[in-house]
Formats: structure tokens, sequence, C-alpha cells
């Protein structure tokens, strides 16, 4: 009986790995990775997110922040244009202008800064939350103020002046002021509260710890200093130029030599 060789009887699996090496040559690329190129792999992606995201999350801080404090100037400077356009129309008896307040030393910047947020909210909105109605709120009082017509408050801003200047020909009891000084101060609505941590302010909440300096707008990798500080400060001082004592009002050092002013105020 024959019986077939070594040779032949290892045929079938010569010709497998013969097909096999064929299909997969030596150094071809569909060999597959190794484990070591894996772990490195794995590696130098995570040393990779590791230098980027850092830079990332800056950079996104500092322009969220530089946004809001583009917003709380311009609404700063609508508020300063808002009271002098009432000057200008004659309109600013004491119950259109801001409350007035008394700094220690009688610098405007001294004033302190607001420990209550309002009850309402200054919205453009007509209907469908607490609007405020445009009577002026206290000057340790921060006026909630609504944005985006959302009826939720993005910013809280004091405002408040000195008494001024007042010509005695004015009407007893609303006598417009021939000049005064202007504070107005915008807070981020994250200001006020006893940490970061805490929830926003509501309408109406207490303000604990905030500052009157403005805050710096640097390179941040967070909140910044916009939970204690404005993020805009503007003073000014406003003068009624229709009314004759307004010069006396500017010259208050000397207006006691000036003749025309010894019986203006």
């Amino acid at each position: 009986m024959f019986e077939p060789s070594r040779k032949t009887r290892n045929l079938p699996q010569r010709l497998l790995l013969s097909r096999m090496s064929n299909t997969f040559p030596p150094g071809s690329g569909e060999q597959g990775l190794t484990l070591l190129e894996c772990l490195m792999a794995v590696a130098v992606m995570g040393l990779t997110i590791g230098l980027v995201l850092p830079p990332l999350f800056i950079a996104t801080a500092t322009r969220v922040q530089t946004r809001r404090a583009e917003q709380a100037l311009q609404l700063a400077q609508g508020e300063v244009d808002r009271i002098r356009n009432l000057v200008a129309l004659q309109q600013h008896t004491p119950g259109n202008l801001p409350a007035v307040i008394n700094p220690p030393g009688g610098r405007l910047q001294d004033a302190g800064a607001p420990n209550r947020a309002s009850s309402q909210i200054r919205t453009s909105l007509t209907s469908g939350c607490s609007r405020h109605n445009g009577t002026p709120v206290s000057a340790t009082t921060a006026l909630m103020v609504d944005i985006d017509a959302d009826c939720k408050a993005d910013f809280m801003m004091q405002v408040f002046r000195t008494t001024g200047s007042t010509s005695q020909a004015e009407q007893i009891g609303q006598q417009r002021p021939s000049s005064f000084e202007l504070g107005v101060r915008v807070y981020s609505l994250l200001a006020g509260r006893s940490s970061a941590t805490s929830a926003l302010v509501n309408p109406g909440g207490t303000l604990t710890g905030l500052l009157t300096d403005a805050a710096s707008l640097g390179l941040t990798n967070g909140q910044g200093n916009q939970l204690k500080r404005p993020l805009a400060v503007l003073y000014t001082n406003i003068s009624w130029g229709d009314q004759d004592a307004t010069l006396c009002g500017y010259q208050r050092t000397q207006r006691s030599q000036i003749e025309s002013c010894q019986d203006s105020f």
C-alpha cells in the first residue's frame, strides 16, 4: 500500500503558510500596531491635551470677562446719557434724579458699595416680570438690570449723585440742581455672593463684600475679580447749561467773589 512521504504529508500546511506569507509580506501596514506603540500613542495624546487645554480655558474665560466688561461700560454710559438728557430737557427734578449720597471726605469716589439688590428689574419687557417703574432707588441699593429681555437680571447698577448747587429761583420742593456730580458702578450678577460657589443674588437679596474700584481685565482662568469689584465705573460732572447759575456752580470756591453769583444760591 502506498504511504505518502513526509514531505507530501506537510504539503497543505506549507501551501497555507506560503499563501499567508504572500498576503501579508514583512514590513507591510497590515501587520497592525504593537501594544507598546498603542501605549505611546495614548501618552502623546494625553500630553497634547494637557498642553492645549489650559490656554484654551484662559482664553475663553478672559474673552467672557472682557465681553461682560464691554456690556457693563455700555450700560454705565447709557445711564449717564439718560441723566444728561433729563437735564437738557429741564426734567431733572429730585424725583427723576438718582438718590443723593454724602460720602465721607466729600469725594464721590469714596461712596460705599451697595449692600442690597433692588426687588424689581429694569427691563424692556412690559409684562411677565417685576418691572422697575423708574423710581430712584437708594444710593446703597444696586438696581437689577436685564439686557436681553428674558426677565432675568444680567447686571447690578449702583447710581448716586451729590446734592450739587441749586438756584434760589427754583421752586421749593422741586429744585432742579444747576450742577452735580454723578457716579455709576456696574457689577456682574456674579458679585455680592458670600462665596464663589453660592447661588446668584436674587432681587431684593443682600450683597456682601463688594468693593468700589473697577476690576482689572487681565488674563484669567476663572471669574477673575468681578466677584467683588465693578466691571465699569464712571464719575462725571453734570451741569445745566441753560441756567444762568451754572457758571457759579463751576466756580464753587470763588463764587463768593463773583457779584452775579451772590444771590444765586
